[in-house]
């Protein structure tokens, strides 16, 4: 069962903040002695802690511009704060395994008598000088996701990949398909997020549009006004779509047969060849998600590329719509091209870097086994609704022959 958006912002805004106000109190004897004071600062504490929950619940029963601004900003405080108690938390924890190392590897001489306690002017200047840093990494973490919520996401830029595949029809040269990826609409992307990024599209002047893949957030109703900006582009063979991982989150059922019902084709472990009579065509494949193989729903059991090629003939070249990268390790080799998202480009650069250090795929063009993968940044934001060194992205992939 999923714990609604709302109770985990509550849960998570609530520790960070605690964890927070606790630390910076024990660094401000000044704060800690004034009741009066003391008071009003567990009364900020508590407003920080809750406006992302009450901000979300409120959402869900009105829509109000000034309430989603308000959700916005709240969450980046709430993001904010909590890189910045893990920040610290790591910090001190290497501080003390340092010590215990040092302590560790001298030995020591004949037991000192006991030293005399530090000096109170001592501890007021390193109190403050911890007092100091920890305000100044929440001010600039703030600072930085703020930047990336009002410009950095808004950011949209068009990407242009040339890719050869053997085989491909002469008739198709030149072939150009636009991808966006992980528009998240929902809380964040709304109408005015699509109408922008979506001129894009336009200006690629595509043949044909996919979407591969998180298409909603977490509420299946935002495929409804999706699927009639896809609808709107107007490319020849259409627009088709898959389902990734947060669509399995707000059941992907409903959220395909909205997209259906809007105009819009969506492939589930599903295949058709596109411009049959040009050449004999490509083979256009999409498969679902691998959230589909963690937890499984009735009619949705993860990829199954075998299922997708079902009637397919052998000789056409495959481009294979495939929310998350990895999956490119599985079909590399059987495929010519596999267009993926996921990964958001690392959304918030450098400071996902350990994170996205350990991926095989992150961003941009990949090789393996005479096949080509292109991971797409993203429409939308994941999390805090901020990109920062990960701008927002509008595919438009030519295809020649090779």
């Amino acid at each position: 069962m999923r714990v609604p958006i709302a109770v985990m912002y509550l849960l998570v805004s609530v520790i960070v903040h605690v964890v927070g106000a606790r630390w910076l109190l024990a660094r401000t004897p000044a704060l800690r002695s004034d009741k009066r004071l003391l008071a009003l600062f567990w009364v900020a504490v508590a407003a920080l802690a809750l406006t992302p929950s009450f901000a979300k619940a409120a959402l869900s029963r009105t829509e109000s511009g000034i309430l989603l601004e308000l959700l916005a900003v709240s969450v980046l405080e709430m993001f904010a704060m909590g890189l910045t108690v893990i920040t610290i938390a790591l910090f001190g924890l290497a501080l003390r395994l340092g010590r215990r190392a040092r302590s560790a590897v001298v030995t020591a001489p004949a037991p000192a008598p006991p030293s005399p306690p530090p000096d109170e002017a001592v501890l007021d200047r390193r109190q403050a000088l911890e007092r100091l840093a920890g305000v100044g990494l929440y001010g600039v973490t703030a600072g930085t996701f703020g930047w990336g919520m009002v410009r950095g996401r808004l950011d949209f830029a068009l990407e242009e990949v040339v890719v050869k595949i053997p085989g491909w029809p002469r008739a198709l040269e030149g072939y150009t398909i636009a991808q966006v990826s992980d528009l998240h609409v929902g809380a964040f992307i709304g109408d005015d997020e699509l109408r922008r990024g979506f001129e894009l599209v336009r200006r690629a002047k595509p043949d044909l549009v996919v979407a591969t893949g998180d298409l909603v957030d977490f509420v299946a109703e935002a495929a409804d006004p999706l699927a009639a900006h896809l609808r709107s582009l107007g490319a020849r063979d259409g627009a088709y779509a898959i389902v990734g991982n947060h669509d399995h989150y707000a059941g992907p059922d409903e959220v395909i047969a909205r997209l259906r019902k809007g105009g819009i084709h969506v492939l589930s472990n599903e295949g058709l060849v596109i411009r049959g009579g040009d050449g004999g065509g490509f083979a256009l494949l999409g498969v679902d998600d691998l959230q589909g193989r963690k937890r499984p729903q009735p009619g949705f059991h993860g990829p199954d590329l075998r299922r997708a090629l079902a009637g397919i003939p052998d000789d056409r070249p495959r481009i294979l719509l495939a929310h998350q990268p990895p999956f490119f390790r599985e079909v590399a080799g059987h495929v010519a091209l596999q267009l993926s998202g996921h990964t958001h480009g690392g959304q918030i650069r450098p400071l996902t870097q350990p994170v996205t250090a350990f991926w095989d795929f992150v961003r941009g063009r990949y090789e393996r086994d005479g096949s080509t993968l292109y991971v797409n940044r993203g429409f939308g934001t994941s999390g805090p609704p901020s990109r920062v060194g990960s701008p927002p992205e509008v595919t438009r992939i030519v295809i020649v022959s090779g």
